[in-house]
């Protein structure tokens, strides 16, 4: 008799053990259809200038309007981000928040982004934005560009100063 009881027990047990195990995980696991503010992916960019903004697409899930403050990191020391941004989200949009950051040298950069309330409290998992950096290369193009109308400049006036010279000697 004790046997058996011990065995109703044992699968009794077993019963609600296995049932609370499955419930618990499927009360932690995070459901996808809530509404949240998130950034939306995008592809890589190219970063021409030595100070420049970096677009960062936000959606705001939610029907009210949001107001958070967008942070972000470098893993790297070719960008150099001056502090948090303040964005303002309306209600059921995604805007395009403008990250301001100065280049300090040429190669790939990943940014770290994530999203903060103003009681610090993070919004969201932290994202990667990939940047290829060529600071230098706005620099070089200007100059290039600048030499290349000097040179178109004067060979012009020297073929204008030649063809005046022919003409006067021929009349």
């Amino acid at each position: 008799m004790i046997r058996k009881t011990l065995a109703m027990l044992a699968a009794l047990s077993i019963l609600l053990f296995s049932g609370s195990a499955a419930n618990a995980s499927q009360a932690t696991a995070i459901p996808t259809d809530y509404p949240r503010v998130h950034f939306v992916p995008g592809s890589a960019i190219n970063l021409l200038a030595t100070s420049s903004n970096i677009p960062v697409r936000i959606q705001n899930d939610y029907a009210e309007d949001v107001t958070v403050h967008m942070h972000a990191i470098a893993t790297n020391g070719r960008l150099v981000i001056p502090a948090a941004i303040e964005v303002k989200i309306p209600g059921l949009t995604t805007v395009t928040a403008k990250l301001p950051v100065q280049a300090t040298g040429v190669g790939r950069v990943d940014l770290v982004v994530w999203l903060e309330s103003f009681s610090g409290v993070r919004l969201n998992e932290q994202a990667f934005i990939k940047v290829n950096v060529n600071a230098d290369v706005e620099t070089n193009i200007i100059v290039a560009f600048t030499a290349m109308v000097s040179v178109l400049t004067t060979l012009g006036l020297v073929r204008t100063l030649a063809k005046r010279r022919k003409n006067r000697v021929t009349d």
